[in-house]
């Protein structure tokens, strides 16, 4: 007798195919929920049976039997929980509730295989029950009949439709079942191999690192830094350090499971995201999936899942720094930006690694360790006003550190907080640093120079001063506030848009500044060219070599020039090039 299904099911197999699942391969993942919850539930009907399996045969490339020996479903089962598309026998058996050791759905989970065939054989016994095949087709109808030779358990028959045929190879099943049921805790076989295709270990904390690095070779296919294995209330598994540098968007290319079924290969919902130095397999408990069950729903079990792994992998590093302190150099070494960026938010993990943790400094490279025993150190947060005041700080023998990393700030700062360090932010009007006051004679000398160099820079809203630098052979060097660079920023901006939509508000934004804040070009009384122009009386020629000396030191610290002052150094070194033709004519200086 045919009987249709309680459903239009060709808009459900619209949705299964083009809407809920990623690829028609999950057709293989639900019939190992369904396998495994069947034999869930029958070890709870009799607690001392402990035989469950499920064993898969093939006719290659035409036929596939899924067949498990578990709780199988009667007549009236079977109109309930395979006609009415979205019921669960689980759901119905076990007071109305759906317990926490079933995986998912056995209506819709089952419509999943029409996506590699058109037809769908069920052949089930209960124990102690009668047998009946059940088949249902594409077209939203089905028969059910009674079948005498029937194992206890359920077994369901898929022929292959056309484009299909790939999922009905040995190896494909074979790789399907490790994917997706590596982690699972009834045996997989394919008929006729004793080998089971699933068998890991249940307590990853037991097992000796060697090993856990041979599977993470098998699993994943890199030699990996380290395995850390990973037991907490919610999650078990091992977390793999990666041998090589990656970035914070790489979130892939994990294995992460719920009841030991794959739900996703994406960490960015379990995982913290400092989190991408690490190539993690998971085994997951108590957390919700999403409809599609390929990631998870946001609640507080999955932030306690967060929690535990993070506490996880704290608590293994540390046992490293005591025990193996050459290791954990090793991965900070290859994954200092992640590292860095993991402790900034967590004191534990920040006391465990600041020594280990490479800064860039004017004396080069240096550990948080190094950092702890300095005298006296500035930090500038510009990687190119660091590429201009190294060479200054060099000279004087003074400590300035590069923070213009991701994280470097933060750290600093905190380092020298906690422990109390002479380490402080490079401010503008601490230069003295570095910069001496210039002698009195010298700076009477330069009076002329200063004057013509504060009337050629007053455009660009910068002023002289002389000091006294190393090293000599640096003329002259730019200093600028936060105020200052912003304003410049804006000005840039201002440059680009001219005549655009935004100038306006740009211009406005600019005369609303009450009094312009300036920026500093200091002038080396230490450098021979400094002194020479000290005693240039001509105003002209000493105003365009200053300019070409700020838009000099602009370059040197990698600021960049705005329309007006390349304009600028073009036509100071055009003038500076008649003043030479003058002078060698008689006529000039």
């Amino acid at each position: 007798m045919d009987f249709r299904f309680q459903v239009n099911l060709g808009g459900i197999l619209d949705v299964l195919s083009n809407h809920l699942y990623k690829s028609p391969d999950v057709f293989l993942r639900e019939l190992l929920q369904n396998g495994v919850d069947a034999i869930t539930l029958r070890q709870k009907q009799s607690p001392r049976w402990t035989g469950g399996k499920i064993t898969i045969s093939l006719e290659p490339g035409r036929r596939m039997r899924f067949q498990d020996n578990g709780a199988g479903l009667d007549e009236e089962g079977i109109h309930r929980f395979l006609a009415v598309i979205g019921q669960s026998s689980k759901t119905e058996l076990v007071n109305g509730r759906i317990p926490e050791d079933f995986i998912g759905r056995f209506g819709i989970g089952l419509l999943a295989c029409f996506m590699v065939s058109d037809t769908i054989e069920v052949h089930t016994r209960p124990a102690g029950g009668a047998g009946h095949v059940w088949t249902g087709r594409a077209d939203g109808t089905y028969t059910l009949e009674p079948l005498e030779d029937c194992p206890e358990g359920t077994g369901v028959l898929l022929t292959a439709k056309p484009g299909a045929e790939d999922y009905f190879q040995a190896g494909a099943v074979r790789e399907l079942v490790q994917y997706y049921g590596l982690a699972l805790p009834v045996p997989v076989y394919l008929s006729g191999d004793p080998e089971r295709l699933n068998a890991i270990p249940e307590n990853f904390s037991e097992v000796s690192r060697s090993q856990l690095l041979a599977f993470g070779e098998w699993l994943f296919g890199d030699e990996f830094l380290d395995a850390i294995p990973i037991q907490t209330p919610h999650v078990s598994g091992v977390a793999y350090v990666l041998p090589y540098r990656t970035g914070a968007s790489v979130k892939n290319g994990h294995r992460i499971y719920l009841k030991q079924m794959l739900l996703t290969e994406q960490g960015d919902t379990l995982l913290p995201p400092w989190a991408f130095f690490l190539r993690c397999f998971l085994n997951t408990q108590g957390l919700r999936p999403t409809a599609s069950r390929e990631d998870f729903y946001e609640d507080q079990e999955l932030d306690l899942a967060r929690e535990e792994f993070a506490q996880a992998i704290g608590i293994y590093l540390a046992e490293l720094s005591r025990n193996d302190p050459e290791r954990l150099q090793q991965i900070v070494n290859v994954h200092a930006e992640a590292i860095k960026a993991m402790a900034i938010w967590d004191e534990d993990l920040f006391r465990l690694f600041i020594d280990y943790l490479p800064f860039e400094t004017s004396e080069g490279a240096m550990t948080g360790g190094a950092l702890k025993k300095v005298k006296f150190g500035a930090w500038v947060h510009s990687v190119p006003k660091f590429k201009q005041l190294r060479p200054v700080f060099m000279a004087q023998g003074k400590l300035l550190i590069c923070t213009g990393y991701a994280s470097d700030e933060e750290l600093i700062a905190k380092l020298a907080h906690i422990y109390s360090l002479p380490l402080e932010p490079l401010r503008e009007d601490q230069m003295d640093l570095v910069l001496d006051m210039p002698s009195a004679s010298g700076e009477e000398t330069a009076f002329r120079l200063l004057q013509a160099a504060d009337h050629g820079l007053r455009e660009f809203d910068c002023r002289a001063e002389l000091r006294r630098f190393l090293p000599a052979d640096l003329p002259a060097l730019y200093v600028i506030s936060d105020d200052v660079q912003f304003l410049r920023q804006i000005q840039t901006i201002q440059d680009s848009n001219r005549g655009g939509i935004f100038s306006g508000a740009l211009t406005s934004l600019l005369d609303s500044v009450d009094a312009r804040p300036l920026s500093t070009l200091y002038l080396n009384q230490n450098s021979p060219l400094i002194r020479q122009l000290a005693e240039n009386p001509n105003q002209t020629l000493l105003q365009s070599i200053v300019r070409v000396l700020y838009v000099q030191a602009l370059m040197a610290g990698g600021h960049p020039l705005r329309g007006g002052e390349m304009k600028v150094l073009n036509q100071e070194l055009l003038r500076l090039v008649e003043f030479a033709g003058g002078a060698g004519k008689g006529d000039g200086l």
